[in-house]
């Protein structure tokens, strides 16, 4: 077995049949399996994914009480049996063509992850987000490599887990699993940075591999009144893991970029819902600077210059704001900032919702 597609679904009726269908497309020799975790749907989803497993015998199902994507896609991982693993989404689609190229390339550069690029599917049409360039991403090693790694490291494609192929045996070997989304936010970059901190063989391939649905409601592209503390949670996880591994000092130049990443996304995503309230940032952000361990990360002495190597200016120059005052607890004039140019951030949130 090459490759083994896991697709979590939770009351997924309307879309996980073209989820499904356009894996069922792989006509290649090698030999797939498509692991579908029904997350305790209460819709007609459990008869679609009978139908088409009776159609397929590539198809395998598991059902599950609702717990999650997170819970719903470890499930998958345990029952799989491919030499890799392509993840997905039920609401989205995969373009198995562009998989067998990244596929190929994997076995071709003996690649733990492969990387490639999506298209956004949007109401006004499709776009093509691009990965910088094709090669290896490395901390440390040729200029390009090194370039490739800042350029991406905090970029929603390096933290999304459905345009990658990962080498199973490297996610078993290493014990590496999703975390509960029902108590941290972004999972998948969580699941991702884990990967990152055992030294993988990383290799990044420009080309798109999937369709990206923006319009159907997710656990992203919904008001969650939580994001702030499971945001904060999320960064409190990763910073436990990585000191019970021995690795976070060296990989602080992406933990202080993702803090002041996540710091901002806890004090925008809810904007397009809520309204406007300082009251409401300021709790929000209060979050962040009493967490024990944020605050104490974030101290450290080279902090700042952990943003240095970030490819936009602007994104460095707000990013230190945040970090700044994170670190010193004193949010009230970041909060006084993001409320001030609401109409900004309001545009800006609505156009980047995922």
């Amino acid at each position: 077995m090459e490759i083994s597609f896991i697709i979590p679904v939770y009351n997924g009726e309307a879309c996980v049949g073209k989820c499904i269908g356009e894996i069922r497309k792989w006509n290649k020799d090698e030999r797939i399996e498509i692991i579908v975790v029904d997350d305790g749907s209460d819709d007609d989803t459990w008869n679609i994914l009978n139908r088409a497993a009776k159609n397929d015998p590539r198809i395998k199902i598991i059902h599950i009480e609702n717990s999650g994507q997170g819970i719903a896609r470890n499930c998958g991982l345990q029952a799989a049996s491919g030499k890799y693993v392509c993840f997905a989404d039920a609401d989205d689609w995969v373009d198995v063509k562009a998989v067998y190229r990244l596929y190929k390339k994997a076995k071709e550069t003996e690649a733990d992850v492969t990387m490639g690029g999506y298209y956004r599917v949007e109401k006004t049409g499709t776009k093509q987000v691009h990965v910088p360039g094709s090669g290896y991403i490395r901390r440390k090693g040729r200029p390009d490599e090194v370039k490739r790694y800042h350029c991406v490291k905090t970029e929603s494609a390096f933290g999304y887990v459905w345009n990658k192929l990962y080498r199973r045996e490297f996610l078993t070997d290493n014990h590496l699993a999703m975390d509960d989304i029902r108590k941290v936010n972004m999972e998948d970059f969580l699941f991702n940075l884990k990967v990152w901190s055992r030294g993988p063989v990383f290799y990044c391939m420009d080309c798109p591999v999937y369709y990206y649905v923006t319009e159907h409601p997710s656990t992203t592209r919904k008001p969650d009144s939580d994001v702030h503390t499971k945001s904060a949670a999320m960064i409190r996880e990763l910073i436990l893991y990585l000191e019970e591994n021995g690795v976070l000092e060296e990989n602080l130049d992406m933990v202080i970029p993702l803090t002041a990443r996540t710091f901002c996304w806890s004090l925008i995503k809810n904007i397009p819902y809520e309204g406007k309230s300082l009251a409401v940032l300021r709790r929000r952000a209060c979050t962040f600077s009493e967490e024990e361990k944020i605050s104490e990360t974030v101290k450290n002495c080279r902090a700042s210059m952990y943003l240095r190597e970030l490819p936009s200016l602007p994104q460095r120059l707000f990013y230190t704001l945040c970090l700044r005052a994170v670190r010193r607890g004193k949010v009230e004039w970041i909060c006084m900032l993001f409320y001030l140019f609401y109409p900004v951030m309001k545009r800006y949130a609505a156009s980047v919702l995922k």
